[in-house]
Formats: structure tokens, C-alpha cells, sequence
């Protein structure tokens, strides 16, 4: 995992714990501590600029995880709020998800957190 990106996630974890119990929170599920790399389709996106092995796949490290949805971690504020993720290492048995993007913010060193609320089950 990047410095960087790492060097965030502790900073927001920080954060979270100094403030559990102050603030009312909307979520209904358990978060779980869920620091993996995870693939993000963008509807639409044939060409985004990067190295990827598939057009319109870009990679986020994840921050958390619940039954509802997933936090991550990305440089660049993405436009779409219907997107596609992809769970798990391997291709070949990944979960992919129909998703929305709820939450969007900009966070330390310049990167941007996003909360995302599961859709349903995608086939790709």
C-alpha cells in the first residue's frame, strides 16, 4: 500500500476514534476495518488514462467495510455516482457490485474518501 495512502488512512482512523460517541451515526451496519486494493468500473468510461489490464477500471485502496456499502480511498474526485466494484483479489472470483456513491470528500494529502452504498449484485 502507498505511503500516502496509508499515512491517511491512520490520520482518518484517528479521527474516527476520537470522535465515537459524539456524533449521532447514520449508518445502519457495523463498519469492519477492510484495507484492501478493489476495482472501481466507471459506467461509460472507455479510456481513463491509466495502465489497467481493463478500459474504464481504475484501482482504490478500500478503507472500511459493512453489509451496506464500503469506504475508499482515491486521488482524483470522481464525477460518476453509479459505479461498479469489484471485491476480492482474483478475477475470477471477484463479487461485483452495482453501487452509489453517498458520500464524497477531501481528505489529508490531497486524496479523496468516498462512501459508497451497495446496489446490488452485478454480473460482469
Amino acid at each position: 500500500m502507498h505511503k500516502v495512502v496509508q499515512e491517511t488512512l491512520e490520520i482518518l482512523d484517528k479521527w474516527s476514534a476520537r470522535l465515537e460517541g459524539h456524533c449521532s451515526q447514520k449508518r445502519s451496519d457495523e463498519r469492519m476495518e477492510y484495507r484492501q486494493l478493489i476495482g472501481i468500473y466507471l459506467p461509460g468510461s472507455g479510456q481513463n488514462g491509466d495502465d489497467n489490464d481493463d478500459p474504464g477500471m481504475i484501482v482504490v485502496t478500500s478503507r472500511n467495510l459493512s453489509r451496506s456499502g464500503v469506504s475508499f480511498l482515491h486521488s482524483q474526485n470522481l464525477r460518476s455516482d453509479k459505479i461498479i466494484l469489484a471485491l476480492g483479489q482474483d478475477k475470477n472470483h471477484c463479487i461485483y457490485m452495482e453501487s452509489k456513491i453517498v458520500r464524497r470528500r477531501q481528505v489529508h494529502n490531497d486524496l479523496w474518501e468516498f462512501g459508497v452504498q451497495f446496489v446490488g449484485r452485478a454480473i460482469m
